[in-house]
C-alpha cells in the first residue's frame, strides 16, 4: 500500500517496537524500494498536476478566527449569533439558525464582549445580535455594551444544553432534525453545516436517556426523519426507539461518522469548496462551529481533521471531489496542519482531469476534440478552442491576472471562474449549463464577456464581477444570483438578476433586466431598463425608475430618490411623487441629536434643515452639508428634554418647497 503523505496520527500498536534487528530495516528498505519502482513502472496511473486551491481563515485565537471567517463571507449582516467561545454547551446547535438569519457566528467571552468581535459586529452594521445562553452564560452587562452602541439583543437560551438546543429547534421548525450528543462536539458540528444548508435543526441528548423536553419535541411536530449523529456509544439504540423515523448515521470513530453524514447527503452538497476544521481538542470547536455558517451558504462540505487528515476521509473525498474543488483551512497551522492541505491534494489528484498549464493554443482549427472528464486552466495567455468538455472546466487561480479565451466551446458541466482577476476572459461561441464566479477576496474583479452564439443559462456570483453578453446573438446569461460581493458590473440583457449580498453596489450599464429580485439592502444603479423590480428587503435604493416597481410587506425602498413603502408602483406614479415637495421627512431622537430620513431631492440646488421650538421661529439646525444626493442627515447640539419641530427647505429641482413637518424630543 502506497502510502498519503503527510503526518501520522499514531502508531500501528502492532507495530515494531524496542530495539528493531537488521531484518526488520531490510524488510522496509525492500518495501520502500518496491514501492518507488511501483510509481516508475505505472506512469498512465499518476494523474497531472493537481488544481487543487486552498485558503486559509485563521487570527490569532478563536475569536479573530471568527472575525476573519465573517468576513469572507458577509460584507454586512443585519443579523450576528452570538455564543461562548471558551464553552460548546449552548453553542453546538446555533449553525442552523445562524443560517436562518443570513448571519455570521461570532465568540464572546462569559464576562465582558470580546474586543474584536465587537469592532466586526460594528463593521457588518448589525441591526441585532441574538445570544445563544442564558445569563449565567454570557453576563448580562454584555447587552448593555451593545445596546450603548445602538445594537439590539434578543436571547434563547435553557435550563441546560438540552432545552437550549429545543428553543433554537422551535424557531426554526421543519420537518425533519438531527440527534446528537451534548456530551462531545464533533458528531454534532459534523451535521452542522449540513443542517443549515438544509434548513434543519439539531437537537442534543446524552448518550444514554432522552430528555423529557427533546422527547415532548420530537414527537409534537410532525417530523418525517430523525437523523441520529453517531454509535450506540454516542447514542443509545433505546434512544433511537424513541424519536420518529430513525436514520442513524455513523462510522466507528467521529472521522468516519464525519464522511458517513457527507456521503448520506452528497448529492444535497456542493464539494467546489471544503472547509477542513479541527475535530478534536479543547475548545477546538469555535472553529467548525464559525465555519458552518459560512459552509452553509454555499451548501459546503464541514470536514475534520486531527492532526492528520484520516486515510477513510482522504480515500472518501475523490467520490464528490470536482476540478473545481478548494480547501479552505479553518484555523492556523496548529489546528489544521499543512500537511493536512497536502494529504487533500493526494484526494483532488484522484480526479480525473486534463490540466492546462502553459501558454498557447488548445485544440484543433478544424473539426472539434472531446474531453471525456473535466478540464483545468492554470495559466494566462490560453486559447481553447473546438473543444467538448462533457465535465466541469475550471478557470483556476494559475491564470493570474491573465487574460484566456475560450472559442467554440461546449460544457456539458459547471464552469467555476477562479483566475483572470482584473482582466478579461472571452468566450465566442460558448455554452455552459452554469457558471460560478469566485475570485478570491485580496484581487480586482473579472471581466467575463459572451460573443456570438453563446449561453449560459444560470451564473451564481461570490465575488466582485463584470458581466457583458452586449455582443452576444444568442441567450448570453440568462439568470444571474449574487450572493456575495460588494461590486457587480452587468451588461447586455438578463431575464432575472437576484441579489441577496447585502450592501451590494449594482451597476447596470447599458444593461436591460426583465426581473430584478432585490432580497438584501444594497443599491442599483443604471443607464438602461427595469421592466419589474421585485423588493423584498429594507433601505433598497434604485437609481433608475423601473416600469414596476413592488414593494414586499413590511419593506421600504427609495426609486430614484423617492421613498415607497409596500406596494405596486408603475413608472408614472414615481414621477408624479417626485412632482411633489418631500412629505416623508421621518425623525429619531437620540441623546442630544434627531437623525432623519427623506427621500432625495432630485435636481436641487439648496437644501436646508430647519428647527424651532414653536413652530413659528425656524433656524437653521446644524447639520451636515446636504445636497440633491442626501437622503438621510442628523441634527446635532440639540438640549435633552425640550421638544423641537422641524422640515426641509428645497431649492430648485422637482422637490422644491417646504417639507412635512415632524417633531422629536432628544433625550440620554
Amino acid at each position: 500500500m502506497i502510502n498519503m503523505p503527510g503526518q501520522k496520527i499514531k502508531k500501528d500498536p502492532h507495530s515494531f517496537s524496542g530495539r528493531p534487528s537488521a531484518l526488520a530495516f531490510t524488510f522496509v528498505f525492500s518495501l520502500i524500494f518496491t514501492c518507488a519502482l511501483a510509481f516508475t513502472a505505472l506512469p498512465a496511473i499518476i494523474n497531472p498536476k493537481p488544481a487543487l486551491a486552498a485558503e486559509r481563515l485563521a487570527g490569532s485565537d478563536r475569536y479573530q478566527t471568527a472575525v476573519k471567517i465573517s468576513q469572507a463571507g458577509w460584507n454586512e449582516s443585519e443579523y450576528v449569533i452570538l455564543v461562548r467561545g471558551d464553552d460548546f454547551a449552548d453553542a453546538l446547535c446555533a449553525g442552523p439558525l445562524a443560517k436562518n438569519h443570513n448571519a455570521p457566528i461570532l465568540f464572546t467571552e462569559k464576562y465582558r464582549l470580546n474586543t474584536s468581535t465587537l469592532k466586526e459586529i460594528e463593521r457588518l452594521e448589525a441591526e441585532k445580535v441574538i445570544i445563544i445562553g442564558g445569563h449565567s452564560a454570557i453576563l448580562s452587562n454584555i447587552d448593555k455594551t451593545l445596546k450603548s452602541k445602538n445594537i439590539d439583543t434578543e436571547r434563547i437560551y435553557g435550563s441546560d444544553r438540552y432545552e437550549t438546543s429545543v428553543k433554537i429547534a422551535q424557531r426554526l421548525g421543519g420537518k425533519e432534525a438531527a440527534l446528537a450528543t451534548g456530551e462531545d462536539y464533533a458528531d454534532a458540528l459534523s451535521i452542522s453545516a449540513v443542517a443549515a444548508a438544509k434548513g434543519f435543526c439539531i437537537l442534543l441528548s446524552p448518550s444514554d436517556k432522552l430528555p423529557d423536553v427533546v422527547y415532548q419535541h420530537l414527537n409534537n411536530y410532525r417530523l418525517t426523519k430523525t437523523y441520529i449523529i453517531g454509535g450506540e456509544g454516542a447514542i443509545s439504540s433505546a434512544i433511537e426507539k424513541l424519536v420518529p423515523s430513525p436514520v442513524r448515521l455513523a462510522g466507528p470513530n467521529r472521522y468516519a461518522t464525519n464522511c458517513a453524514i457527507l456521503d448520506y447527503f452528497g448529492r444535497d452538497l456542493n464539494f467546489d469548496k471544503i472547509y477542513a476544521a479541527p475535530g478534536e481538542g479543547q475548545g477546538n470547536y469555535t472553529y467548525a462551529l464559525a465555519g458552518a455558517a459560512l459552509a452553509a451558504k454555499t451548501s459546503s462540505p464541514l470536514v475534520l481533521n486531527s492532526y492528520s487528515l484520516p486515510r477513510s476521509t482522504a480515500d472518501f473525498l475523490p467520490k464528490y471531489m470536482t476540478v473545481a474543488s478548494k480547501v479552505i483551512a479553518l484555523g492556523g497551522r496548529d489546528v489544521v496542519p499543512s500537511a493536512v492541505i497536502d494529504q487533500y491534494k493526494y484526494s483532488h489528484n484522484k480526479v480525473i482531469k486534463s490540466v492546462f498549464d502553459q501558454k498557447g493554443i488548445y485544440g484543433p482549427t478544424t473539426g472539434t476534440t472531446t474531453i471525456a472528464g473535466s478540464l483545468a486552466i492554470e495559466s494566462e495567455d490560453i486559447l481553447v478552442q473546438n473543444t467538448i468538455i462533457e465535465g466541469d472546466l475550471l478557470l483556476g487561480e494559475g491564470i493570474n491576472d491573465g487574460t484566456v479565451e475560450l472559442r467554440n466551446v461546449t460544457v456539458k458541466g459547471k464552469t467555476t471562474v477562479r483566475g483572470a482577476w482584473d482582466s478579461r476572459i472571452t468566450a465566442d461561441g460558448f455554452n455552459s449549463k452554469s457558471m460560478v464566479i469566485d475570485i478570491p477576496n485580496k484581487h480586482e474583479r473579472v471581466v467575463m464577456a459572451l460573443l456570438g452564439k453563446s449561453s449560459v443559462p444560470n451564473v451564481q456570483i461570490y465575488s466582485d464581477a463584470r458581466l457583458d453578453d452586449s455582443e452576444c446573438s444568442s441567450a448570453g446569461f440568462a439568470n444571474v444570483d449574487i450572493i456575495s460581493g460588494k461590486d457587480v458590473f452587468l451588461e447586455g440583457n438578463y431575464n432575472t438578476v437576484s441579489f441577496s449580498s447585502r450592501g451590494l453596489d449594482l451597476r447596470l450599464r447599458s444593461a436591460e433586466v426583465k426581473i430584478l429580485n432585490a432580497n438584501a439592502r444594497g443599491d442599483v444603479w443604471g443607464t438602461d431598463k427595469i421592466h419589474t423590480a421585485n423588493i423584498n428587503a429594507n433601505n433598497v435604493e434604485l437609481g433608475l425608475i423601473p416600469a414596476t416597481t413592488k414593494v414586499a410587506q413590511g419593506c421600504r425602498a427609495y426609486v430614484d430618490g423617492e421613498r415607497v413603502s409596500e406596494g405596486t408602483y408603475r413608472a408614472a406614479d414615481i414621477e408624479k411623487l417626485q412632482a411633489d415637495p418631500i412629505d416623508n421627512l421621518r425623525a429619531t431622537a437620540g441623546d442630544g441629536k434627531v437623525s432623519f430620513t427623506f427621500s432625495r431631492p432630485t435636481g436641487a440646488t439648496k437644501v436646508v434643515l430647519q428647527q424651532s421650538t414653536d413652530k413659528s421661529k425656524w433656524t437653521n439646525a446644524s447639520t451636515e452639508a446636504l445636497d440633491k444626493y442626501s437622503s438621510s442627515a442628523t441634527a446635532t447640539e440639540l438640549t435633552n428634554g425640550q421638544r423641537y419641530y422641524f422640515r426641509l427647505v428645497v431649492t430648485g429641482g422637482s422637490r422644491a418647497g417646504e417639507s412635512n413637518i415632524v417633531s422629536a424630543t432628544p433625550s440620554d
